[in-house]
């Protein structure tokens, strides 16, 4: 791991990093900050966690020019948290670098306030793609030819909610000779393409395979069918998290656990898209403050939000867009730290999870009992209960005569009922050992046929 220092970086920017705790520098840095430093434009790809807003934060404000009012860098995020999350980062930089002008632009704000001030220019502005196409417009007199840089962060994040159209205003407004960058978890060939009209990248640096950080335990938690809320109450009981974070897809699914918690006494708060702009801000400094065991949230908190020490991720659902479960799964495990991401499913949703298991994640498999969590030799292999309703194999049926045969007695006594059901039961669990047992071996030979297949090809 490198230290900053070796990076040829400022003895005023090594003393800002490590007043803010930052001494050694991530994969992602190591590789980014040398390339940002010498001029070059770039596409960056690394999971969630591993540091890529100060991969462009730091070299970004060792090479602008303090003396100059005049604004030289614009990043553009796809949401206000992640805005707001980026302008804090900046504004920590200003205790060293006292000269340093940053400022956020968000829709959150009045667009009058957001304008006040506006006659000195920042050296960098941060903000979403529609306030900053206004802000950044003729009206209001910023000089644009004195940009130097442009960031594009989560871009992945900035397609699929359709801001590129924004950013193509922006950009048609900026210095053609500029420094580009583009900070993604993800990267597809379509978004390379669309990136491609921004960014003559001169170096793309994609992380390791991994889609969450390496200290992530993926679980997979049968739940039955008892309900997401009865077996949310189960899993806290029996884990009691130090700080959880609880995901569902729908924001109806997430009031819901929310309420229904309160009710039960937990300390909870509530994020999603149905907050106001101030409830949200509000919701995410005492989220911050660790003032609550428990958040109950919508995929708008999946995305790049940094809540230290998160614990446990609880998905009470899997999403429609799975890429979506690494972004839930990635917010724990953060910086090199460890943490676990339990997903609740059933026979309905065990197709989903199939998925995940495709895509290499290596979940391990439990079952959700009243008062305890198990492990499932079973996984997601079908669980065929034994029952007198169940067309018993010729082998089967000829035991359970047998079974009953011997527990008949010559003359009725007390219990002999229960005698009997006792010994059909011992038949029933008999076969639905050697089910499982079948189950698992399928299991095991259907890995081993894969990993043969795989290590041919």
């Amino acid at each position: 791991m490198s230290t900053f220092s070796s990076f040829n970086l400022s003895k005023t920017m090594i003393a800002s990093l490590n007043a803010q705790g930052y001494l050694s520098a991530s994969d992602v840095q190591s590789r980014v900050i040398p390339k940002v430093l010498s001029g070059s434009s770039i596409v960056c790809q690394s999971e969630t966690g591993t540091g890529k807003t100060h991969s462009y934060l730091i070299p970004i404000i060792e090479r602008i020019d303090l003396d100059l009012p005049r604004l030289q860098a614009i990043i553009i995020a796809p949401s206000r948290e992640l805005a707001q999350q980026t302008f804090a980062f900046a504004k920590a930089f200003q205790n060293h670098f006292q000269k340093l002008k940053v400022r956020l632009f968000t829709s959150s704000e009045d667009k009058t306030q957001n304008t006040e001030g506006l006659s000195i220019a920042p050296h960098i502005v941060i903000g979403t793609p529609g306030r900053l196409r206004d802000i950044l417009s003729e009206e209001y007199g910023l000089n644009l030819r004195g940009v130097r840089f442009l960031v594009l962060d989560e871009a992945d994040m900035l397609a699929e909610m359709g801001y590129f159209e924004d950013i193509d205003e922006i950009y048609a407004k900026l210095p053609e000779k500029m420094q580009t960058m583009a900070f993604s978890a993800t990267l597809n060939q379509g978004l390379k393409d669309k990136l491609g009209k921004y960014i003559k990248s001169d170096f793309l640096y994609q992380g390791a395979k991994e889609k969450t950080p390496e200290g992530v335990r993926h679980h997979l938690v049968d739940v039955k069918h008892i309900g997401s809320e009865e077996a949310l109450r189960r899993f806290l009981e029996i884990k009691r998290p130090y700080l959880a974070l609880v995901f569902a897809s729908k924001k109806e699914d997430v009031k819901k656990a929310y309420e229904t918690l309160k009710s039960w006494g937990y300390q909870a708060i509530y994020f999603s898209g149905d907050l106001d702009a101030r409830e949200r801000k509000q919701a995410i400094r005492l989220i911050k403050s660790n003032k609550y065991q428990i958040v109950c949230c919508s995929d708008l908190l999946a995305r790049g939000i940094d809540i230290d020490d998160v614990s446990d991720i609880v998905s009470l659902d899997l999403p429609s867009d799975l890429s979506y479960y690494f972004h839930r799964a990635g917010r724990t495990a953060r910086f090199g730290k460890s943490g676990d991401s339990w997903v609740f499913y059933n026979a309905d949703s065990a197709h989903k999870a199939k998925t995940l298991l495709d895509q290499g994640v290596k979940f391990d498999f439990l079952t959700l009992k009243k008062d305890s969590i198990e492990a499932d030799p079973v996984g997601l292999a079908p669980k065929k209960k034994l029952t007198a309703k169940k067309a018993f194999s010729e082998e089967e049926l000829k035991e359970v005569k047998i079974a009953k045969a011997k527990s008949r007695t010559k003359k009725v006594e007390p219990g002999y009922k229960k005698k009997r059901k006792m010994a059909v039961e011992k038949v029933k669990r008999k076969y639905r050992r050697k089910a499982i047992k079948d189950a698992i071996r399928k299991r095991r030979t259907e890995e081993y046929r894969a990993k043969a297949k795989k290590d041919e090809e």
